[in-house]
């Protein structure tokens, strides 16, 4: 009987020291820099106190804003689109046009892809040309700003359509069409463009409406539409992957002190001139709970 007297105790003392590690307190915590105003690859050192379990930094530099940590959506900028374009052989003219929506379905059918709302975008570009059988050059396409296409929250589709007509007699008319350097690019204000979309990325789907004899291809480096000689109506389409020209990774904070070490201080180097808003959060935490104090500076960064 002894022994259960002595485990109880234990037991419950054991209890009050699990609960106690998942009480959470507010970190003590401060973050200073030792001035407001840093020459562009000097080191700033930045000074802390107080000992929060964790210190996570967010330089104020693009993708580092604490302010944007959850931010997965944000407005487009300028959305651009260029390709080069080839036309061979046949005779018709004006069969492929170019086209783009925000409310196609995502089911890649005859029937969703004809029921959807496209809006033609052909004269935004110029398209190769050649003399009936002959070969055009490569021909870029010129950069088309599709920013009024743009709507947030919904993806955008970009598509070639194919219309090839029925000869009025036993030659073939209809002509091969390829598209290489396909690049839908954003632009946001004060930043460089960024690649959203290139041709090996594109996801490419092709969807046959009339004349399943032949369709859209796809290789390393184009996309083709090759009749083959026939002599019936064609309409085959090639459509890209929804492009969530609107979605964003959340930007990310870089933890420079975990539980195992102490901080009392750190450095780091701007390369860019500019205002930067700094931010350190100190955190601590549990398996149950998380407290954190947030500290921002601003610093001017000179050349």
């Amino acid at each position: 009987m002894s022994q259960y007297k002595n485990i109880l105790p234990l037991a419950a003392l054991s209890l009050l020291f699990a609960c106690k590690r998942d009480v959470v307190e507010l970190p003590a915590f401060e973050a200073r820099a030792g001035k407001a105003e840093y020459k562009a690859g000097d080191s700033v050192l930045f000074t802390f106190s107080g000992e929060p379990d964790i210190i996570t930094f967010y330089s104020g530099e693009p993708g580092k804003e604490y302010r944007y940590k959850d931010r997965t959506d944000t407005e487009a900028g300028v959305t651009e689109l260029e390709f080069v374009s080839r036309v061979l052989y046949g005779s018709q003219t004006n069969n492929l046009k170019v086209v783009a929506s925000n409310e196609f379905s995502g089911i890649y059918d005859s029937a969703n892809v004809k029921n959807t709302n496209w809006v033609d975008i052909t004269n935004r570009f110029t398209l190769a040309t050649a003399p009936a059988g002959g070969l055009s050059a490569n021909t870029p396409s010129g950069k088309a700003d599709l920013s009024d296409l743009v709507v947030r929250g919904k993806p955008l589709y970009i598509g070639f359509q194919y219309v090839g007509e029925k000869p009025a007699g036993t030659t073939p008319t209809q002509r091969t069409w390829r598209i290489l350097g396909f690049s839908l690019t954003g632009t946001q204000p004060g930043g460089a463009p960024n690649t959203l979309v290139s041709h090996t990325s594109a996801g490419w789907l092709a969807v046959d409406v009339i004349n399943r004899a032949n369709k859209w291809a796809v290789s390393a480096d184009n996309i083709q539409f090759s009749p083959a000689s026939t002599l019936e109506t064609s309409e085959d389409w090639m459509i890209t992957k929804p492009i969530w020209v609107t979605k964003v990774a959340p930007d990310k904070g870089l933890a420079i002190k975990d539980y195992s070490k102490r901080k009392e201080s750190y450095s780091y180097v701007f390369r860019t001139p500019g205002t930067y808003v700094v931010t350190f959060v100190g955190s601590n935490t549990s398996s149950t709970d998380v407290k954190t104090v947030v500290k921002e500076m601003t610093l001017t960064i000179v050349p």
